[in-house]
C-alpha cells in the first residue's frame, strides 16, 4: 500500500466484545466516506475490513492504500490502524469482522507471535473473500439460523488464516515503539490476566514502571477511562457472561470476577446501563447482551 494519511499521534486502545452466539463481532456499514473515519487505534483482536461497494482508505503500521469492491484487508493483533472513505461524499458499503481474542486463543494459543498474510496463498485469499460475502448475505437476509451460518463462515475464515496464511513475526513497528503505547499495552495485558484479583493503582503502576500519579493521568489520556473504570468494565463483561452462560447469582459472579462485593458490581452496572441488573431484567426480561458493553 502507498500514499499518505493525516498524522494522528493519539492511539486509542479498544475493548472488542463478542456478540452473543458469535465468535466475535460482525458489523455492516453503508455510509458516506466522511463518516467512515476512525482515529488511529489498536486492539488484540484480528479484524477484517471487506468492501462491498465504494472505496475505503485503510492504514496499518505506516502503510496505507485503498480497498474497493470485493477487496478486503486483515488487521493483525496490536496493529495500529485507521480507516476513512476515499471520497467524503460517496457512500461506502463495507463489512467489519472482529474476532474475539478469547475465541482465537482457545484454538491457537500462540497466535500473537504471528501475522496473517492472505497474499501468501491465492486459494485461501479467494476462499476468505467468498466467506466474507456469505456473511454479508446472511446479515442482509436475516433468515433462519443466521448466527449459526455466520459462525460457520467466521470459523472457516479463521481456519484458512491459521493453516495457510501464517507468517512468523517479530512485532517490529516504528509506531509501536511509542513509549506511551507500550505502557498501555503492558498495563492492559496485566489487567486481562489478573482482573479476578485485587489490583491497586500502585501495583499496576509499579508493574509498568511509572509513578502512580503519572500512570493514572497517562492511562486516562490513552484509554479515555480511569484505571479503575477500565478494570471494572473488564470485570463486568466477564461477570455478565458468567450470569448468562451459567445462571449463577449476581453475588457469586461479582466475587468470582474480582469485584470486592455485589454492591460494587451493581454500581458498575448502573454506571454503564443507568439502572441495576434487577431493574433491567424487570423491564426487558433478559440480561443485556455482552455486546452492549461499549468500547472505550
Amino acid at each position: 500500500m502507498g500514499g499518505n494519511m493525516a498524522k494522528n499521534y493519539r492511539y486509542k486502545y479498544e475493548i472488542v466484545s463478542a456478540d452473543d452466539n458469535l465468535p466475535g463481532k460482525v458489523i455492516l456499514f453503508d455510509k458516506p466516506g466522511q463518516e467512515c473515519y476512525t482515529n488511529k487505534h489498536w486492539h488484540k483482536n484480528i479484524e477484517i475490513d471487506y468492501v462491498i461497494k465504494g472505496d475505503l482508505w485503510v492504514t496499518a503500521n505506516n502503510e496505507d492504500g485503498v480497498i474497493s469492491d470485493g477487496e478486503y484487508f486483515v488487521v493483525n493483533n496490536d496493529d495500529i490502524h485507521q480507516t476513512c472513505g476515499k471520497d467524503p461524499d460517496k457512500n461506502v458499503k463495507y463489512l467489519v469482522v472482529l474476532y474475539s481474542y478469547n475465541f482465537i486463543k482457545a484454538y491457537f494459543d500462540d497466535f500473537e507471535a504471528y501475522n496473517f498474510d492472505v497474499n501468501k496463498d491465492k486459494e485461501a485469499k479467494e476462499e476468505i473473500r467468498n466467506q466474507l460475502q456469505f456473511i454479508v448475505d446472511c446479515v442482509e437476509e436475516q433468515g433462519d439460523f443466521t448466527d449459526l451460518k455466520i459462525t460457520s463462515a467466521m470459523t472457516r475464515i479463521l481456519i484458512e488464516l491459521c493453516t495457510k496464511c501464517l507468517v512468523k513475526c517479530e512485532k517490529v513497528n516504528p509506531e509501536m515503539d511509542h513509549e506511551e503505547l507500550e505502557y498501555a499495552k503492558k498495563a492492559i495485558d496485566y489487567i486481562k490476566l489478573n482482573f479476578k484479583e485485587r489490583i491497586t493503582l500502585g501495583e499496576i503502576a509499579n508493574h509498568v514502571g511509572l509513578t502512580p500519579t503519572y500512570f493514572s493521568r497517562y492511562f486516562k489520556q490513552n484509554t479515555r477511562k480511569t484505571f479503575k473504570q477500565y478494570l471494572n468494565l473488564v470485570r463486568l463483561e466477564h461477570a455478565l457472561r458468567d450470569i448468562q452462560t451459567s445462571g449463577i447469582s449476581e453475588t457469586r459472579a461479582a466475587v468470582e470476577n474480582g469485584f470486592p462485593s455485589v454492591k460494587a458490581f451493581i454500581a458498575t452496572f448502573k454506571s454503564v446501563y443507568n439502572c441495576t441488573l434487577s431493574e433491567y431484567v424487570k423491564q426487558y426480561h433478559d440480561i443485556p447482551s455482552i455486546s452492549e458493553i461499549r468500547r472505550i
